[in-house]
């Protein structure tokens, strides 16, 4: 069996696609005991620096190196190990945006450039997590059409329900000419308060998906709430399942089952 591959995407910044991406590979780790590779897609590289073992130095190769093309380093010498058993990490540095715009430039195959990168390293790994910066631009393009399935990360904001009818265009743009197999596992909301203002654009983000995306659900009993425990754990390179009482929960009643949702399609498609 090949790993299943998930993209973690939104283009708006700030709803939590990094604290997803980390939290969703902690929980295949230890809930599922999966093994798990995460690839940092975002020049910002914030997952790189909270997950990686040892600081990414300058003149390491990255994701970007494996990507831009004519390249001779495969993926395979990029991935490095991380804080967590069982997680590895395909790690990124601001180099990627400059690789970004040499694959924009290539006359071929510009779509197909993480796909291809990854192909030789699916047999190792149960689950691949690709964390996407905050654009619809080229990377976010290959993310998709190098993945199964993508998992979309909304905060019940006007910005995020205003944003999944340019999110769902990208999406179709690459179901129709780069990957007819791609389908969306689900949306996340994220940073959820304890108000009926949030109520409210959660259930209209709800209302968007469905008429955008047909029968996509919107996990709103997964909802994760803006915590500052969560981040903070992170930050310290720790899991959820390592915090108090709340958060273990969180993990547990949130993370794991999508987790299971994506191990579990994959058990199926082999």
């Amino acid at each position: 069996m090949t790993a299943r591959v998930a993209a973690v995407a939104m283009q708006k910044g700030g709803v939590g696609k990094t604290t997803s991406t980390l939290n969703l590979a902690r929980a295949a780790a230890v809930c599922h005991q999966a093994r798990v590779l995460v690839v940092d897609l975002d020049p910002q590289g914030n997952t790189s620096s909270t997950l990686a073992a040892d600081d990414v130095a300058p003149d390491q190769v990255t994701v970007a190196d494996a990507v831009v093309p004519d390249s001779d380093v495969a993926l395979r010498d990029v991935v490095v190990p991380t804080i967590w058993e069982l997680v590895d990490l395909a790690p990124a540095t601001d180099t990627l945006a400059a690789a970004e715009a040499r694959i924009a430039a290539a006359s071929t195959g510009r779509e197909h450039r993480l796909r291809k990168a990854l192909a030789p390293v699916l047999g190792d790994y149960d689950l691949v997590l690709i964390d996407n910066a905050p654009a619809l631009g080229l990377l976010l393009v290959n993310a998709l059409t190098a993945s199964d399935v993508a998992v979309l990360v909304a905060e019940p904001d006007q910005w995020s329900a205003d944003g999944l009818s340019l999110l769902h265009r990208t999406l179709t743009g690459v179901i129709e000419y780069s990957n007819p197999h791609l389908t969306v596992a689900g949306v996340l909301l994220n940073r959820v308060r304890p108000t009926a203002t949030s109520a409210e654009l959660a259930d209209e983000i709800a209302t968007g998906v469905r008429n955008h995306f047909g029968q996509v659900p919107v996990w709103l009993d997964r909802k994760v709430p803006l915590w500052q425990g969560i981040p903070d754990h992170l930050a310290a390179g720790l899991g959820l399942d390592q915090g108090p009482a709340k958060l273990r929960a969180l993990a547990e009643d949130t993370y794991r089952p999508i987790v299971a949702d994506l191990l579990a399609a994959a058990e199926v498609s082999a």
